[in-house]
């Protein structure tokens, strides 16, 4: 039997008796040291500052629990866990179960029914038990993070109902439930190595499910968003000490030192505008980490225990000063202890990456040679106490078919060292059809483990196929005298003109072919000043014996390629003049085989030949040959590169003051 609400009520109001539980932050590493955000380095109290979840290595599972020392008849009460998890290197995810975070108040009332006083005390009770949060690194200085708050908020109130049970007039419980989501946003920053900076805006954003009933408006916790700012500092090796200050007028100030053998001490104090006295808590800890497990604990007590000991002021006087349900005017000094775990990669780190150089971009037509030439350094520090030997890999995907990797570099203890990067693309690479950027990976390890100790991504410049970076040493990655094209137009050639080819002293048998080849295909060519106007494009062999011509670049690698093919060395003569740059020009030089002894069977003036080493190191005869004459003719374009290089290297001085080179192409 229910009565009717309009019966008259009569509340008496008594003191109030209270329970809390546990911290939102309640990591004993964190509480120990003032709960700073810029100490945040896993997922232990990563709700002071979500952004420094990015610091964990693999899997984090962490546990917690605690005591109320200050209260008799309590025992521990398990305050939670914390589960973390890093992935792709730049990000990480982590969410928080703390079924101990609660304030739970007793409102002692009567109700008086047909002149019988009926207890009906009320109870309300606040709880934050999750927080998910996510983590970005952006670079190596900056990474951010946002977090969500679950918070609720219940009154379990008998005096709305009653009914008739064994003839006794008793109360019907009535509880109703409002729950908030509350969004945070931090962000991390580290200038160096030793000085970590951090903000953080706390209740940015409510969303709410339910509202409790006009009548307990008095009962709801504020909304009041804030913004932390934190620092963290380590003077010296194994010391860091920081202070935070929040728009609540409130801060802390903590400390953690690492003497030796993994083991640390912590120290916090905790200071409020709204509290008394000033600086109205303290707290004390030590960690201890063994392989993959850190030990925490952590006590901490209050100067004022007025409200902490189960008298507390009226109800509306506690809800306007809970700012926070984990330290607020009825925490109650108390020891909290914590096991984390690292699951997944849990050796120690060694080795830090602290920046990426790379030289320049990756030219496909040369990318043979780039592993045995530097693309690139990797700047590594020894974080470590004792030597290390750090190597370095690199890998881009589709165009590597798997990382290559360095020879190894000793590092000293905390030292610093440069490792260079080299690389093995595959084919592939000679497919990309114009410039493109790629994401490059870059790691180090310092132990013979597989996985490494740090990895970070790099920009990668890759130029197109026929990209070239104007110096004459890596124009001769463009000549193919193994392509089936080239090939077979030689072959041909010298098949066809074999009568002239044989006639004549075997001695200069070299010069023949190459008179052969180059007159036959002299009619087919057209001379064309750059065709994709830019002087960074040069075509493939194959491409102009296609498109039947090219400029002086191209007619250079065609020609170097198809005298290549019947094993006539070359090699190119690369004109820069002084003060002008647009002047540059490239052309060619054949080994005709004659030894310098009998230069003159190929011409009587000096000034027609250069006399030079070939690759066995013998003097021989070799004949200039300006391409971009080459469509009148072999003697007309002997006779233009023969002026060339008498102008130009003996006459200018050009080879002995270093703006004429002259590159072999093996």
């Amino acid at each position: 039997m229910t009565l009717p609400r309009c019966l008259m009520i009569g509340i008496g109001l008594g003191f109030l008796s209270t329970s809390m539980h546990g911290q939102a932050i309640f990591s004993p590493r964190s509480v120990a040291t003032g709960s700073l955000g810029a100490g945040v380095i896993d997922v232990r109290g990563f709700t002071a500052n979500p952004a420094g979840l990015i610091g964990m290595r693999e899997w984090d599972l962490g546990v917690a629990t605690s005591i109320a020392t200050a209260r008799s008849g309590q025992g521990f009460v398990f305050e939670g866990f914390q589960f973390g998890r890093k992935f792709l290197e730049q990000h990480a995810i982590a969410v928080q179960y703390t079924p101990g975070t609660s304030i739970d108040v007793d409102e002692p009332a009567t109700v008086t029914v047909a002149g019988v006083n009926i207890p009906a005390d009320r109870k309300i009770s606040y709880a934050e038990p999750v927080a998910v949060a996510y983590a970005f690194r952006a670079s190596d200085q900056w990474s951010f993070g946002v977090q969500a708050r679950m918070r609720t908020e219940t009154i379990n109130d008998p005096q709305y109902k009653f009914q008739i049970k064994d003839t006794a007039i008793v109360p019907v419980p009535e509880e109703f439930t409002a729950t908030s989501w509350y969004a945070d946003a931090g962000i991390r920053f580290a200038p160096t190595e030793n000085v970590t900076v951090s903000a953080l805006g706390r209740g940015l954003f409510r969303a709410t499910h339910g509202a409790l009933p006009q009548e307990f408006s008095a009962y709801t916790l504020p909304h009041d968003p804030s913004l932390s700012l934190s620092i963290a500092a380590s003077p010296v090796r194994r010391l860091m000490v920081g202070m935070e200050a929040s728009t609540l007028k409130s801060g802390s100030y903590g400390m953690e030192w690492t003497p030796a053998w993994e083991l640390s001490i912590r120290g916090g104090l905790y200071a409020s505008k709204g509290e008394s006295p000033f600086v109205y808590a303290a707290a004390v800890g030590a960690g201890w980490r063994y392989s993959i497990f850190d030990l925490d604990a952590c006590y901490l007590f209050f100067g004022d225990q007025s409200s902490r000991r189960g008298l507390i002021p009226p109800i509306s006087s506690l809800v306007g000063g809970v700012k926070d349900i984990g330290m607020n005017a009825l925490t109650p000094d108390h020891l909290t202890i914590a096991v984390k775990a690292v699951l997944g990669r849990v050796r120690e780190t060694l080795a830090k990456i602290e920046g990426v150089e790379m030289y320049g971009g990756i030219y496909p037509s040369a990318y043979e040679s780039l592993a045995f030439h530097p693309i690139g350094k990797v700047h590594v520090r020894n974080i470590s106490e004792t030597p290390i030997q750090a190597r370095a890999t690199f890998f881009v995907d589709r165009y590597m078919d798997q990382p290559t990797e360095t020879q190894p570099v000793y590092i000293a203890p905390e030292g610093q060292a440069d490792i260079p990067l080299v690389a093995v693309f595959n084919e592939q690479v000679r497919t990309i059809p114009k410039m493109m950027i790629r994401d490059g990976t870059v790691s180090v390890s310092a132990t013979v483990a597989e996985e490494a100790d740090d990895k970070t991504q790099t920009r990668v410049l890759l130029h197109g196929k026929n990209d070239w970076d104007g110096d004459a040493r890596s124009l001769r990655y463009f000549v193919t005298p193994n392509d089936p094209e080239v090939i077979r137009f030689s072959r041909d050639m010298l098949l066809r003109y074999r009568d002239s080819v044989s006639a004549g002293p075997k001695e200069l048998s070299s010069f023949r072919n190459a008179r052969v080849i180059v007159n036959a295909f002299a009619g087919k060519l057209a001379y064309v000043a750059d065709p994709k106007q830019t002087a960074d494009y040069v075509q493939y062999p194959s491409e102009t014996l296609k498109l039947r011509g090219g400029d002086c670049a191209d007619m250079t690698v065609c020609f170097a390629s198809l005298l290549s093919s019947v094993g006539i060395s070359t090699a190119f003569v690369d004109v820069v003049p002084p003060g002008r740059p647009d002047d540059a020009h490239i052309f060619l030089l054949f080994d005709a085989g004659v030894e310098a002894k009998f230069a003159t069977s190929v011409a009587s003036n000096p000034k027609r030949y250069v006399l030079r080493a070939n690759k066995e190191g013998l003097s021989t005869v070799w004949i200039p040959i300006e391409t971009t004459v080459i469509t009148r003719g072999f003697d007309e374009a002997w006779t233009a590169g023969a002026q060339e290089y008498f102008d130009d290297a003996e006459v200018g001085l050009g080879l002995a003051k270093g703006w004429v080179r002259i590159v072999d192409v093996y």
